[in-house]
C-alpha cells in the first residue's frame, strides 16, 4: 500500500500544533493504540468526515498543553496503524492517508482524510 509523503514547510508544521480538536479535526500521539483510532475514523465517517493527525504529542508545559511533532520514525513504523485502517477503512474515494514530513522536524505525522461516507462504517470493535 504505497503511501505518498508530502513535504511541508516548518511554518506550516508549526500551523499543525496549533489546530483545534473539534468536530472536524483531531490530533493524536503515535503511542495511541490502532484500535482506539478506528474509534475516531469511525465517528468522522459516519458524520460529516474530517481530518486526524497521528503523530502531533500533547505535552504539558507548567500547566499548559500544547502539541509537538512526534512523528513515526519511518512509513515502517506505522504499519500497525495502517494495516488495521487499510482493513476497515480502505484507501479510496472516502478514505486518504498521506504522511507529512517537515525538514526542521523529527519523524513522519500520518495524516488521514476521511469523507464522509453513505454506508455505516464501524470501528475495529463492530460498533460504529
Amino acid at each position: 500500500m504505497p503511501i505518498a509523503i508530502e513535504r511541508i514547510s516548518n511554518a506550516q508544521a508549526e500551523r499543525l500544533t496549533r489546530i483545534s480538536e473539534g468536530q472536524f479535526s483531531d490530533a493524536k500521539a503515535i503511542d495511541i493504540a490502532p484500535a482506539k483510532l478506528t474509534k475516531h475514523i469511525s465517528a468522522f465517517a459516519n458524520t460529516d468526515g474530517g481530518e486526524l493527525y497521528i503523530g502531533l504529542a500533547e505535552v504539558n508545559q507548567s500547566g499548559v498543553i500544547s502539541r509537538e511533532w512526534s512523528g513515526f520514525a519511518d512509513q515502517e513504523a506505522a504499519n500497525g496503524h495502517l494495516q488495521i485502517f487499510d482493513q476497515l477503512f480502505p484507501l479510496g474515494t472516502d478514505f486518504q492517508y498521506e504522511f507529512l514530513a517537515c525538514d526542521a522536524k523529527s519523524g513522519l505525522v500520518l495524516h488521514t482524510q476521511i469523507n464522509k461516507t453513505q454506508a455505516i462504517m464501524p470501528a475495529s470493535n463492530g460498533i460504529p
